[in-house]
């Protein structure tokens, strides 16, 4: 398990900092250096782009250019325009002190953000229990993309797919979608983002807002796939806000470094601090830059201040002030793509980090597209006069495309040869064929999948939607020994079929040939003759040769630990009851294992590296004592071990004369990828979750002015030292507006300078001194290695593990603090480490120690007859003990002298802290009898903001909603169905009865409003109100904006069932006799609710209408009005009643009644519009109605 480790704590900071005052105390604090966007105009886009290449991707150094805001839409980017069209979006904001999410509105968010603000102070701005809510990672509104796309260069702007200008060379004619006709496109050029190159399904969209109070930060992190991030402020707070409260300024504070620290700031932050910045959780304390060995650049954001961040280079972000607002979104270029590759993919790989930009896809695609832009060029050059010939062969932006064309393919070459399986007929048969679509994973390390392959035909899980959930590896994480349980038996699958990807290399490598001007040295090479070239095995070759060396393991089964060989000897009983002691000979190990070298135990020779000279070494003592990673020794056929190579340090070959013990050039910190990967993953080869620390120890190289850091400091410097050029294999250098200073000295940074050179910077900027970088130490063997030629390394590579992230929360440690006055804190020794692993075999050098105290500290017994590691070293016991106790009284030292020796000494110690006080009875029972009552006092909480998220459990209380039992009629007549007669009805019989049933429903639920709606009744204390129009409707018809809205609203849709006269006419009145009765037919309800909104007269009416004698085909039908003219051959009843409704009311205008009121001669009651009503008799028989519930 991971060592008990010291690691730096978080410590905010204080509202009351005085920027400006910390950056001039400290040397190694440096401002960033400034433009004004009003230059970009005066000087040119393409000196701009120059300026962004060699000073940013090339320099590697941060950049910031101000006064956007002068040029931003002032009614748009504003708090207010957000909420109000915005405001009822929910998103997750993230509660730092908690680590947790929290579902908020961002109108509700906005209103409490002065809340949240001014809780903070200089006395409370430590406590850890206060809400630090960030609103981050929030998609950008669609108005804000367009308006940002108006103000920002081209060049750097979001999914830029074009650098060219317009009607530059190669453009040709294009629609033009604002006018009618054409007009000219771009010129051909590179794309300022790669990430357009990939078809709109598969692009990350990375256009991002971040909105934050005061407390609120990121923590140090790199960008992500070593992309060039670009963070604009769009809106801050002032000292008022719009309702005229007061408010806090609002901005930003950001910690930078440059790219060719990174590995200098990386070993800083795992060695010093105990972290890992790629897992992206501690933010770095003041002290902690203050003490670091290399430059840091500070930037206070202000409201219209774009920055844009070097690829790789660390940095660190805290907000200030009531609000800030920011947009940020990310470019993907060839430089980028090639770190990428080298660097930030692997790194990503080892701590599981999502890969969402797709490089490798990004790769193919750009060659793609790039392809169809030379191939039309040259379609050109044959159809145009000569000087337009020219324009299209010396074209700067041409010849640039055609150099980033020829770089993309070069790493397009390098992963065609990592998938280079041996040919086999049979095999390329048994590979699976699945289109590519951007989409596949891999299952452990979550890195996007290019191209080839292995699924697990055990490990399949099928889902609830039928799909299958399956278990996908890539070819990396399997050659580390990642995989499911099952360890082997997997199939191979690929996205594209070989044959296209190798024709699609020829075609391209044969229009490198064409724009080079034929072949030369320095020609690609077709696929095959690279790969003879090639002096190792590929990946792919790699992991079919693991698959047939690897067992396949049942997943249900649990894993057995491996039977030990016995070497003790036998004692035998003599008939005389003497004892003899036979000496018995080792026995040999058992077959298919090898004895590790280091430990001398046996391990599975799968598991085991073997060299020629029959020595064998475990992957997981290359990795964390010789910096190996397991594919380096899987692909060199030759490999040699330590041993032979002379470097080997395990205790036994430490005393061999002439060996020179290998020093782990990183430090290793161990990360649980059990976290993030799938839950059936497995490592069986290398236990990541190991540090590094004993081998560091061995190695003397324990100190906080380590030789690692040193040899970091050192690859820095020379990096640093070969100044900002542009190279001519990658560049295209007219010579004209040279940005950077080319002629600096040797120990001279290479920096912007001033307006001598045509350089675009403010000139308020003039005073900063002309080195950008400020050496904060000195190696005085630095010159005399780069002299000599000697010990000189390249610039290490070597991709070690995240760091355990230590929650402060849950630790028992107290804090202290160093000489620097960093604040550290040690893991409580007595809490269970949840990363021990169920079984791991008992290896001694890869264990780590334990604290002290621990059940874990005891070291395994040795069997009497086995010969001990024969070493010169202290016992491990002893050594990690008095280890532990130096550490102990350093730590209580620091704490001493910073009057916090009782809190770290208890805290250490695992005492406590409660002072218990005696008192008498008899005063206790005389204070307790004088003290009131208690009651009931409001729990303090720093609480101040809660989701408004709504809870569908809120709807509906069951306890106050009673079940009731209420009867459901169909109405045939009113239906909007057509239903045929029954047969009965055909007969003659009479149905006036319908068939019903009944249902169980709660009071004030959904069901019976339903019931109530479609039953024609309404409840006694529910009033009808008129539809109203939804807000954005109302809007449209106040201000007559005709546009569709692009969000819909959050409001209930209203019903679409019309409210009519008819609705109130069948609401019973309060008290009523009807409103007892709580059955209707929801036909006879209809009928008179119909009657009565068109105020009929009463039955004595002298005038009377036909009836109809037959109904309508549709249910909606309807009759129109005879005139009021009594007209023939009216049927009268046997007592001389008309069978036709009374005469309509003059003063009211009748509108059209449903046939279905006068069929079948039915004889009603009909209502006057006072609502009087009389009984009517139908067969003898008295008919009475009522109006409904």
């Amino acid at each position: 398990m991971p060592t008990a480790r010291r690691s730096a704590a978080f410590d905010p900071i204080s509202p009351d900092l005085d920027l400006d005052a910390l950056v001039q105390q400290t040397p190694n604090f440096e401002y960033v250096t400034r433009i004004s966007c009003d230059m970009i105009e005066t000087q040119g886009l393409d000196t701009f782009e120059k300026l962004v290449l060699l000073h940013v991707l090339i320099g590697g150094k941060p950049l910031v250019i101000e006064g956007f805001h002068k040029r931003l839409d002032e009614w748009t980017f504003t708090s207010a325009w957000l909420q109000d069209n915005h405001g009822k979006k929910y998103e997750n904001a993230r509660n730092l002190s908690k680590q947790t999410n929290m579902t908020v509105s961002i109108g509700h968010y906005l209103s409490n953000m002065n809340k949240l603000t001014n809780q903070w102070n200089r006395h409370n701005y430590r406590d850890r229990d206060r809400q630090r809510l960030y609103l981050k990672d929030i998609d950008c509104p669609e108005v804000w993309h367009d308006k940002l796309r108006e103000v920002v260069p081209p060049s750097i702007f979001y999914l830029n797919d074009s650098t060219g200008d317009v009607g530059g060379p190669g453009a040709v004619d294009e629609p033009n979608p604002h006018a009618p006709g054409l007009r000219k496109s771009r010129g051909v050029a590179r794309a300022g983002d790669l990430m357009s190159c990939l078809p709109t399904a598969m692009r990350a969209e990375n256009l991002m807002c971040y909105i934050g109070h005061e407390g609120t930060y990121t923590p140090a992190h790199r960008e992500m796939c070593a992309s060039l991030g670009q963070n604009l402020m769009v809106e801050t707070s002032g000292t008022l806000d719009p309702d005229g409260k007061p408010t806090k300024p609002g901005s930003s504070i950001w910690f930078m470094t440059e790219s060719k620290d990174r590995h200098l700031v990386s070993e800083y932050w795992l060695s010093t601090l105990g972290h890992d910045i790629e897992v992206e959780a501690h933010f770095a304390q003041i002290n902690a830059w203050k003490s670091a060995p290399f430059t840091t650049y500070i930037v206070e954001q202000k409201l219209g201040d774009f920055i844009l961040i070097p690829p790789l280079a660390p940095h660190q972000v805290w907000n200030r002030g009531t609000r800030t607002m920011k947009v940020a979104w990310n470019r993907t270029t060839v430089e980028t793509l090639e770190l990428a590759i080298d660097e930030a993919l692997p790194r990503a790989r080892m701590v599981g980090r999502d890969e969402q930009y797709k490089n490798k896809a990004i790769i193919y695609f750009a060659l793609g597209r790039y392809s169809e832009l030379m191939r039309h060029v040259g379609l050109q050059k044959g159809s145009v006069s000569d000087q337009h010939t020219l324009d299209l062969q010396y074209s700067p932006k041409i010849r640039q495309l055609q150099k980033d064309f020829r770089r993309l393919f070069s790493l397009y070459t390098r992963l065609l040869l990592a998938e280079v399986l041996p040919h086999n007929p049979r095999d390329d048969k048994k590979i699976q064929y699945i289109p590519f679509d951007g989409n596949i994973t891999c299952s452990f390390c979550r890195c996007n999948i290019f191209n080839r392959f292995l699924t697990c035909t055990t490990c399949i899980i099928p889902l609830e939607n039928g799909e299958e959930d399956t278990y996908d590896i890539c070819l990396e994480c399997y050659a580390m020994g990642r995989s499911c349980k099952c360890i082997s038996g997997y199939k191979w699958v690929e996205q594209f079929k070989w044959q296209e990807l190798t024709d699609k290399h020829e075609r391209w490598r044969q229009q490198i040939v064409a724009f080079e001007g034929g072949l030369t040295d320095k020609s690609a090479l077709p696929l095959h003759m690279e790969q003879q070239y090639m002096r190792k095995k590929s990946l792919a070759a790699v992991c079919q040769e693991q698959l047939r060396l690897r067992p396949w393991t049942d997943p249900k089964k649990l894993p057995t630990e491996p039977k030990l060989s016995k070497d003790a000897d036998e004692s035998l009983v003599n008939a005389d009851g003497t004892v003899t002691v036979k000496k018995r000979k080792p026995q040999v190990i058992e077959k298919g294992h090898m004895k590790n070298h280091v430990s001398n135990y046996p391990e599975p020779a799968w598991k085991l590296s073997a060299c020629k000279c029959g020595r064998a070494y475990s992957y997981g003592n290359l990795f964390r004592a010789f910096d190996t990673m397991p594919l380096t020794v899987m692909e060199d056929p030759d490999w040699q071990c330590p041993h032979c190579l002379r470097i080997c340090s395990c205790g036994k070959c430490r005393k061999v004369a002439g060996m020179k013990p290998y020093e782990p050039t990183g430090t290793v910190l161990g990360y649980d990828t059990r976290r993030v990967a799938d839950p059936r993953s497995t490592e069986s080869l290398v236990d990541f979750k190991q540090s590094n620390f004993e081998w560091v120890k061995k190695a003397g190289d324990d100190s906080e002015d380590s030789r690692r850091l040193s040899r970091r400091f050192d690859e820095a410097e020379a990096a640093k030292s070969q100044g900002a050029a542009l190279d001519d294999d990658h560049y295209v250098n007219e010579g004209e507006n040279t940005i950077i200073n080319n002629g600096h000295d040797e120990n001279e940074s290479p920096t912007v300078q001033t307006y001598q050179d045509d350089i675009p910077i403010d000139p308020l900027l003039g005073g900063l001194p002309s080195n950008g970088t400020q050496t904060v130490r000195q190696n005085p063997a630095f010159d005399d290695t780069l002299q000599d030629g000697e010990n000189q390394e390249p610039p290490h590579l070597f991709v070690a593990p995240s760091a355990v992230m230590l929650d402060q929360r849950h630790l028992g440690g107290g804090f202290t603090t160093d000489e620097n006055g960093i604040v550290f804190q040690y893991p409580d020794p007595t809490d269970p480490d949840p990363t021990v692993p169920q079984y791991a075999p008992p290896q001694v050098e890869q264990r780590s120690q334990p604290a002290k105290g621990s059940d874990q500290s005891k070291k395994r017994k040795r069997s009497d007859t086995r010969d001990p590691v024969q070493t010169d070293m202290l016992d491990p016991n002893q050594a990690n003990e008095q280890y532990h106790k130096a550490q102990v009284k350093r730590t209580l030292a620091d704490a001493r002298r910073n009057d916090r020796y009782i809190i770290a000494e208890a805290a250490m110690s695992g005492k406590s802290l409660s002072v218990k006080l005696g008192v008498d009875k008899s005063k206790l029972a005389h204070i307790l009898k004088q003290t009131p009552a208690q009651t009931t006092r409001p729990i303090k909480t720093n609480v101040i903001l809660q989701s408004d998220y709504p809870s569908p459990s809120t709807k509906v209380n069951p306890l106050n909603n009673p079940l009731k039992r209420a009867r459901i009629e169909r109405d045939d007549e009113f239906s909007t169905r057509k239903n045929k007669r029954r047969k009965s009805e055909k007969e003659g019989e009479d149905l006036t009865k319908k068939p019903s049933k009944f249902m169980a429903i709660s009071s004030g639920s959904e069901a019976e409003e339903n019931m109530n709606d479609d039953g024609g009744g309404y409840a006694q204390d529910r009033v009808p109100k008129p539809r109203q129009l939804p807000a954005y409707l109302a809007r449209k018809n106040d201000v007559g904006d005709h546009e569709i809205p692009k969000e819909l609203t959050s409001e209930p849709r209203p019903s679409r069932r019309k409210s009519t006269l008819v609705e109130a006419a069948v609401r019973p009145h309060h008290g009523s006799k009807e409103s007892q009765e709580p059955v209707v037919t929801l036909a006879e309800a209809n009928r008179r609710a119909k009657l009565r909104a068109l105020h009929w007269n009463h039955d004595d009416s002298p005038e009377d209408e036909s009836e109809p004698e037959s109904l309508p085909e549709k249910p909606n039908e309807s009759i129109k009005k005879t005139p009021a003219s009594k007209p023939p051959n009216v049927p009268q009843l046997q007592n001389g009643t008309s069978s036709v409704p009374p005469k309509v009311n003059a003063s009211v205008t009748p509108g059209s009644v449903p046939v279905s009121i006068f069929s079948k001669g039915k004889k009603i009651r009909v209502a006057s519009s006072k609502g009087s009503e009389k009984p009517h008799m139908t067969n003898g028989k008295t008919a009475r109605h009522s109006l409904g519930v």
